[in-house]
């Protein structure tokens, strides 16, 4: 028969020393004249001994793998994060540059007095700038007309479903358009 000590009694099943001596002390459990307790009274008094090592190893490994995952995860988020903020700034600074030159276009396209040949670039950078501020501005006035165009007939609409509501009538549903529809409703009805 295997016999444990006290302090291998406590650790193999989780038990404290004063526990031990209680059960002794109360007849559940009894120990041999060396001190030592048998290893079936024991699993008798105390039930069987857990076995922690084993489940304590599956269950930091069931952690290790969860924990992994979640880093990885963790780690890919980040990445895309720092992806996007890298397109934002680039963005960024593609803007400011346009705005830059924007500032800097006025100052260029005033002829210089004492021009040379070598300033023909120059000039010709003038009228190219030139042309891209006019068909900017043809844009804005397109949009602008858009908007225009937008505000009266939210306007018409709104009033002939006052006029109906007060008279009582259906009124017909126009169908809705996208932002390319309703550009070229505005610009074939400004022709």
């Amino acid at each position: 028969m295997a016999k444990l000590s006290l302090s291998e009694v406590s650790k193999k099943f989780h038990v404290d020393r004063s526990t031990i001596y209680r059960a002794v002390r109360n007849g559940r459990l009894s120990r041999s004249s060396d001190g030592q307790f048998d290893v079936a009274e024991v699993i008798r008094c105390f039930g069987e001994p857990e076995q922690t090592p084993q489940k304590i190893e599956s269950s930091k490994q069931e952690g290790d793998e969860s924990t992994k995952k979640l880093i990885a995860h963790l780690e890919n988020e980040v990445r895309k994060y720092q992806e996007r903020e890298e397109r934002l700034m680039q963005q960024i600074d593609r803007m400011q540059t346009l705005i830059e030159l924007k500032s800097v276009a006025p100052a260029t396209a005033a002829p210089q007095q004492n021009a040379t040949a070598c300033d023909a670039d120059m000039t010709q950078h003038a009228k190219n700038q030139q042309k891209y501020d006019n068909k900017k501005n043809d844009a804005l006035n397109i949009a602008e007309n858009v908007a225009v165009r937008q505000q009266e007939t939210t306007a018409y609409h709104n009033q002939t479903l006052q006029h109906a509501t007060l008279q009582n009538v259906a009124v017909p549903q126009h169908k809705k358009r996208g932002l390319f529809g309703r550009v070229l409703h505005a610009v074939f009805d400004n022709n």
